[in-house]
């Protein structure tokens, strides 16, 4: 099946400086993150978010809270006509040595493994750091389009979504 690998902060979200993104006061989606997600979901593509939250481990967030947090975003989305068919989350901090961890492939090979039909080769990577990028190197991830405030989830699904 087609399908899109999406960072969360920075793409979907804007990422706040020096502190992480905890409530739902602090999440602002990025300009075109609802519409390039709708447009995505509707052109019949599997959308999966993979995001680091080391915040957790750190002790400053829970999985519930993230997983509430995550709930909202779906159900914004959904309104819209898009959202994520899974989404995978790193809890672990850079030293850690974890699998996880962007820019460690580990949540792209999981999804694979746990779909079982994504040919990652065939597959996109949307993300905004160096690390997403080179986590979808690491896990043959066909494509990765850089997403800022400039190049938005919306263009890029324009990009993909040209004939």
């Amino acid at each position: 099946m087609k399908t899109i690998f999406i960072d969360r902060d920075g793409c979907v979200n804007v990422r706040l400086v020096g502190n992480w993104v905890m409530t739902w006061d602090d999440f602002e989606f990025m300009p075109g993150a609802i519409s390039g997600i709708a447009a995505l979901k509707k052109a019949g593509y599997r959308l999966i978010l993979v995001t680091n939250q080391r915040c957790i481990n750190l002790g400053k967030f829970s999985e519930e809270k993230l997983n509430a947090l995550h709930d909202k975003m779906q159900n914004e989305l959904k309104n819209e006509g898009g959202f994520f068919d899974s989404i995978y989350h790193c809890p672990h901090d850079r030293d850690e040595n974890c699998g996880c961890r962007k820019p460690e492939p580990g949540m792209l090979l999981k999804a694979a493994e746990d779909f079982g039909d994504i040919d990652l080769s065939k597959s996109i990577m949307l993300g905004d750091q160096e690390s997403d990028r080179l986590a979808s190197e690491a896990a043959g991830v066909g494509n990765f389009y850089q997403i800022s405030s400039e190049q938005t989830i919306a263009d890029a699904a324009k990009t993909i979504l040209a004939p």
